[in-house]
């Protein structure tokens, strides 16, 4: 069993990435999640060392990771494709904290990011988008920087409400494809350009 606390970078563990609160329920299947193979583990390095620490830095705010690695049980249960980027350890679906969008840490970022998105889309953001939106949106904005193979704005309320924001990473690609998913895209998923996925959080 490989340990949860190694460090993967200096913001990054092991653990946050196999942790499963499907498996939770399951000793059994908490065991395999949490032993993942080997080339799981080289494969959630590169995702940290190449997309998440950098976009972490970039950001400087802390990151939540609510999924990564996925064993083929546990992928099966949460309803995730087969082919699943998760299921490699290629991807992780990311949060920020609802207190960013207050916080007085996150005040430098947030209104760059603000600028942004105004400058490029000529229109001003809603009030009601969330703290996943900006941490799409900054991605977005920034996408030639980081080694990302898919960025998706996924779930959640609406556009500019992404319930979580998938980034993978692989050694064998690197796309830099923005996708977004949810009921309101009616399940189907839309591959916007940067702008028009920017747009999802303005009036």
């Amino acid at each position: 069993m490989p340990e949860l606390s190694l460090p993967l970078s200096n913001n990054f563990t092991l653990g946050e990435f196999l942790r499963s609160e499907t498996a939770e329920r399951d000793y059994e299947l908490k065991k395999e999640q949490e032993n993942p193979p080997h080339e799981v583990i080289d494969n959630l390095e590169y995702l940290v060392e190449t997309a998440l620490q950098p976009i972490r830095e970039a950001l400087n705010y802390p990151i939540k990771i609510s999924s990564g690695y996925r064993c083929q049980v546990v992928n099966k249960l949460v309803g995730g494709s087969a082919t699943s980027q998760h299921c490699l350890g290629e991807a992780a679906d990311c949060q920020l904290l609802p207190r960013f969008l207050h916080d007085p840490a996150a005040d430098a970022v947030r209104e760059q990011t603000g600028r942004e998105i105004q400058e490029r889309t000529g229109r001003a953001l809603k009030p009601e988008i969330n703290e996943n939106y900006n941490l799409f949106a900054f991605v977005c904005l920034r996408l030639e920087n980081f080694d990302v193979d898919q960025l998706i704005h996924e779930y959640g309320e609406d556009f500019g409400r992404p319930a979580w924001v998938h980034i993978s990473a692989s050694t064998g690609q690197n796309k830099r494809q923005i996708l977004a998913v949810g009921r309101y895209t009616n399940k189907q998923y839309l591959q916007p350009a940067m702008v028009e996925a920017i747009a999802y959080g303005v009036v």
